[in-house]
């Protein structure tokens, strides 16, 4: 197959799906009784908001995560009843859920469960799961945290298996699974701030969003971790915008100006426009423009990663 000529399939692991809710309120507080106007429950976890956000811009996608107990049923359900493909992983244990709380007078807070635990044999299903269809794909993402138990190189064994496989490789961890699938030289990772300076060594805790001096400080970030093997580096700043650090230098790209209901799914949104770009044949600087729209777009909306296309069409003229 000359996957240089299909700008075909996408083939996202979303190793940690997630039961997502998201409920809005006016406002939170510690220790009081809260009672919400509004709820969105979806099937989650970063690699189905890179596929939901696919689909708003009409691009196929096919995820494969691991699925856990009556949660994990629930999950899949509520993926494939969005349209989306998945193949789930059966695991022991239950997955796991995730909440977000979007406070009309108060900041987004996000509380994320760590999933179930994962022997290797789970792995070894995965990794077969996803060696299945690689061949198909043009692009491969590996997106999210990893469940308890899973080996730092994971998400490098992945990368790994898809480059040999000619995919592009688009990869978006953390930690220590990031640190290892640098070594495995993925064509773009895409940490957020926070994401990048526990990699280097320079982190504290992680924010929705990050402060000033965001973007200044997200292009050394980026600049360093080019350094250590990807081909790439794209760093996300929260509402201040992102950097891409290839070969060619860096560049930035501030973000859009938009009212924003939900920032949780944008560095997802960002992700699926970057491979969407990417298996069309666009270069690097044209792909992240082109998430950072649907990026900006999905902000305007409740449900993390749902987007109007119209809208990320509307934002990225100025890009």
């Amino acid at each position: 197959m000359n996957k240089a000529a299909e700008p075909g399939g996408i083939l996202i692991a979303c190793p940690n799906l997630s039961l997502d809710r998201t409920i809005v309120l006016d406002d939170i507080e510690i220790g009081r009784v809260h009672r919400t106007d509004k709820v969105d429950i979806r099937g989650g976890g970063k690699g189905a908001n890179v596929g939901r956000a696919l689909r708003c811009v009409g691009v196929d996608s096919h995820i494969v995560g691991y699925s856990g107990g009556n949660v994990g049923v629930a999950i899949v359900a509520l993926i494939r009843g969005e349209g989306l493909t998945v193949t789930p992983v059966a695991v022991a244990g239950e997955a796991r859920s995730c909440l977000t709380v979007l406070a009309r007078r108060a900041e987004t807070t996000v509380f994320n469960e760590p999933g179930p635990s994962i022997q290797e044999p789970d792995f070894a299903r995965l990794e077969e799961a996803i060696g299945a269809r690689l061949e198909a794909a043009r692009v491969f993402v590996c997106s999210g945290s990893w469940p308890p138990g899973s080996r730092p190189d994971s998400a490098a064994r992945l990368i790994a298996r898809a480059r040999d496989s000619g995919c592009i490789t688009v990869c978006d961890t953390a930690g220590k699974f990031l640190r290892h699938a640098m070594g495995e030289a993925p064509d773009v990772i895409k940490p957020n701030l926070a994401e990048a300076r526990a990699v280097l060594g320079t982190g504290a805790g992680e924010m929705i969003d990050d402060g000033y001096g965001a973007l200044e400080q997200a292009a050394e970030a980026a600049q360093a971790l080019l350094g250590l093997g990807p081909r790439a580096v794209v760093v996300t700043a929260g509402s201040a915008g992102a950097v891409l650090a290839q070969g060619r230098g860096i560049k930035i790209y501030p973000a859009a100006k938009v009212e924003v209901v939900n920032p949780v799914g944008a560095g997802d949104s960002l992700v699926a426009g970057v491979a969407a770009s990417l298996a069309g044949g666009a270069d690097l600087t044209a792909a992240l423009a082109r998430g950072m729209a649907m990026a900006a777009a999905s902000c305007e909306t409740v449900p993390a990663a749902l987007l109007d296309p119209a809208r990320a069409d509307q934002l990225l003229e100025p890009l």
